[in-house]
């Protein structure tokens, strides 16, 4: 028997090019709306409380916050969302041959 038959599905996606480098060039946008989603759960709130806190409509935060949507949120809306909500938005640029160990200790400080 071929070890492919035990790879899980999103292993077997994961050996596509294509997918695999959708998924790396997405996951990011995936990673900030779950972290805003979070945060937002955290403090109780819904996404009309949230956008009546920002002086905004609900209908631009669930574009924001839905299938990607903060892709196309400015750095400027995003920090703003990340103060109403108490929080700090810290854009970071690191080194790629850094990226995964950094990434992963600095997940840890946040967790704790």
């Amino acid at each position: 028997m071929k070890k492919e038959s035990n790879k899980s599905l999103f292993e077997k996606k994961m050996a596509d090019r294509k997918f695999r480098e959708k998924f790396e060039r997405e996951y990011p946008v995936f990673e900030l709306e779950v972290q805003v989603l979070s945060a937002i759960e955290k403090k109780g709130w819904t996404l009309s409380q949230l956008a009546k806190a920002m002086g905004t409509s609900k209908s631009n935060i669930s574009r924001d916050l839905n299938s990607g949507g903060i892709k196309t949120a400015t750095i400027s809306r995003i920090a703003r969302m990340a103060k109403t909500l108490d929080y700090d938005f810290v854009p970071l640029l690191i080194p790629r041959n850094k990226e995964g160990k950094f990434l992963s200790e600095l997940q840890k400080l946040i967790a704790a």
